[in-house]
């Protein structure tokens, strides 16, 4: 996964962990597509403070991701569902596809151990 993107999924599940100021900074930075410098001189700081920032910011979001597993999980989840979803469109409406109904449980499960 691109590294911006997975910083992004991060700060959907750990920004608020984040101080203020880090987490305004890593906004602009991921969301506002803004560059160090264009942030460093619409929050008055250095472009050095800005840097520091993003990167301090992205390590506690790696620790928080590393440690508690949540964005993993939900992409796990997400994965799963999907094969689920597929799976079962492949069911004739008689209802009489066994593989597939038997991938939809497999994925049911796998779902059910990711949140365990």
């Amino acid at each position: 996964m691109e590294k911006r993107v997975e910083l992004s999924l991060l700060m959907d599940f750990y920004g608020p962990l984040l101080t203020e100021h880090r987490r305004q900074v890593l906004e602009m930075y991921l969301n506002e597509d803004m560059g160090l410098q264009e942030i460093a001189d619409a929050l008055g700081i250095s472009r050095q403070g800005v840097h520091e920032a993003v990167k301090t910011a992205s390590k506690q979001l790696t620790r928080y991701e590393e440690t508690l597993g949540i964005a993993r999980r939900y992409m796990g989840i997400r994965r799963e569902v999907a094969i689920c979803r597929e799976a079962l469109g492949r069911i004739p409406e008689d209802g009489t596809d066994s593989e597939a109904l038997a991938e939809a449980r497999a994925a049911l499960d796998r779902i059910d151990g990711i949140e365990r």
